[in-house]
């Protein structure tokens, strides 16, 4: 496992660390969109994702199942806890339900909320001391700062219920360039039970109302 490979290497986050960066290009960006490649596992079971996902601060969303089970679906965030969901193949006909509903969540219960970057700055904000730092792998050809938080007493509000109790370690990995996550990992021990490759990134291309429809 590459984080246990490198532990002896890790060093807590200070002042000018790669989480810094992190927090400063989550604080700069207005709008961003995505494509996200998901890999799940749950007991035997496991599943894998495409999805193009779509940001506008401070509370639009939009995710789109590109490949993988549900393909064709959207669901569309406003804020709170509900979303609206539908086939883009039959958008008339659209569902009103919970954001953590299973109908719209993958394998381990991730869904719309999930992918919020800055829910994921909050939750490694509020546990700062417990951050641990090291050189990261390249991911997609890209140099990365590894950025893990051992999950000792942690809950970050968007956890679905599969990762309550039984994720030890979240990892993110960060773009030296950009300062954005290009992947991250969440471990349950030893095993990789989540893992999602971020790429295309798009940055502050002016997304309007027509993109959350």
């Amino acid at each position: 496992m590459f984080t246990a490979a490198l532990g002896a290497l890790a060093v807590p986050a200070g002042a000018g660390s790669a989480f810094d960066r992190f927090q400063d290009a989550w604080t700069g960006v207005h709008d961003y969109s995505v494509t996200i490649e998901s890999h799940e596992q749950l007991g035997t079971a496991s599943d894998e994702h495409e999805f193009f996902y779509a940001f506008r601060k401070p509370d639009r969303a939009r995710l789109d199942v590109v490949k993988g089970p549900r393909s064709g679906g959207t669901i569309l965030w406003d804020g709170g806890d509900r979303v609206t969901a539908y086939k883009r193949a039959m958008s008339i006909f659209k569902m009103h339900a919970s954001a953590w509903d299973k109908n719209l969540t993958s394998l381990r219960g991730n869904g719309i909320l999930s992918s919020n970057m800055g829910d994921v700055v909050a939750c490694f904000g509020a546990h700062r001391d417990a951050l641990r730092e090291r050189e990261g792998p390249l991911v997609d050809g890209e140099a990365t700062d590894e950025i893990e938080l051992p999950y000792e007493g942690v809950e970050c509000p968007d956890d679905p219920p599969a990762d309550r109790g039984t994720v030890t370690l979240d990892v993110l990995d960060i773009s030296k360039a950009t300062g954005m996550v290009v992947q991250r990992r969440r471990y349950a021990g030893d095993q990789v039970v989540e893992r999602w490759e971020l790429k295309e990134y798009r940055i502050d291309t002016g997304l309007d109302d027509s993109e959350f429809r």
